[in-house]
């Protein structure tokens, strides 16, 4: 049975509450969820159990059922970008994360959703706050980036266009709508996060290491 639910969550990454094999795993006193932990591990996964879900997710160097900077950089770029423009989208993801919830551990989330231009403009302050900081954590190029970023347009009325500011952030959002992490509502243009991306980050909010570097992007307003 262990090895069957494994195959589940190998095919869709997560266990909701409403599967038998779900109350099968947290009945009190069988062992069998850390059974299933052990199963993970050989996979090079974990499991993050959650109220009502148990999901799977690959470990950081798990090339196999994760992603590699170069399978990332195949979704998230054109032909024509570079390893700028991937640092740009990795640090647009954080300073999302960053809006939506506290970096002090239990801060909590802190909105339901986000609006795509707040995110542009929470992304360009931290970005040149970036450049002007004397500590950087996470060794990002940051004048490599703004440099980069300032040559892309800034139309908005040509949003979809690839060499434009707003393409960097809605080809991020459909990389993370593919992972089940977000919900984006192009009519509003509003984004909301999953239960998936909650759980994800309660495992960074976690680490001091990743922590360290969710807070290079800090926005001075929260």
């Amino acid at each position: 049975m262990i090895n069957e639910i494994l195959y589940t969550l190998l095919q869709k990454h997560e266990l909701p509450a409403s599967d038998p094999n779900y109350t099968w795993l947290m009945e009190a006193d069988t062992g069998r969820l850390e059974q299933l932990e052990a199963a993970a591990a050989a996979f090079d996964c974990r499991l993050l159990p959650r109220q009502g879900m148990i999901y799977l997710i690959p470990n950081q160097d798990n090339l196999f059922l994760g992603y590699s900077k170069a399978d990332l950089k195949a979704e998230l770029l054109k032909s024509n970008q570079t390893d700028a423009h991937y640092y740009l989208s990795m640090f647009a993801l954080l300073v999302l994360l960053d809006a939506f919830f506290s970096t002090d551990y239990g801060g909590g989330k802190l909105r339901d959703f986000l609006s795509l231009d707040d995110w542009m403009g929470r992304f360009n302050t931290a970005l040149n706050s970036g450049l002007d900081a004397k500590d950087n954590p996470g060794n990002i190029p940051y004048e490599r980036m703004v440099d980069t970023y300032n040559n892309l347009l800034a139309d908005p009325s040509h949003k979809r266009a690839s060499n434009n500011k707003a393409q960097l952030f809605l080809t991020l959002l459909k990389f993370l709508e593919k992972q089940k992490l977000v919900v984006y509502l192009p009519d509003q243009e509003q984004i909301y996060l999953t239960e998936r991306m909650s759980a994800l980050m309660d495992s960074i909010l976690r680490s001091d290491a990743q922590l360290a570097i969710l807070r290079s992007v800090e926005s001075e307003d929260e």
